[in-house]
């Protein structure tokens, strides 16, 4: 992963949505414009990292998503909890 100023990042997040929004108010299906915007971003990763350096980033990711989501299902849990008490 670079390193640059948060600022940067944000501003190209920035773009990237406004070009998403575009190309769904151009008729794009948005499930289409963003797995086509992963796709190229994904092939454009390994390109300058390598499958290894994609694969751990993807794993990476997948873990995060798993904590998550083992994160709000005990949440759940604990509000049903309440709720019945």
């Amino acid at each position: 992963m670079i390193e640059d100023l948060p600022e940067i990042r944000e501003e190209l997040n920035k773009h990237w949505q406004t070009a998403s929004v575009d190309l769904i108010k151009r008729g794009f299906r948005p499930q289409a414009v963003l797995e086509t915007m992963f796709t190229v971003g994904l092939a454009g990763y390994v390109e300058l990292h390598g499958r290894d350096a994609a694969a751990q980033r993807l794993l990476f990711i997948a873990q995060r998503f798993a904590e998550q989501a083992q994160q709000e299902a005990e949440a759940i849990a604990e509000a049903e909890t309440a709720v019945k008490n």
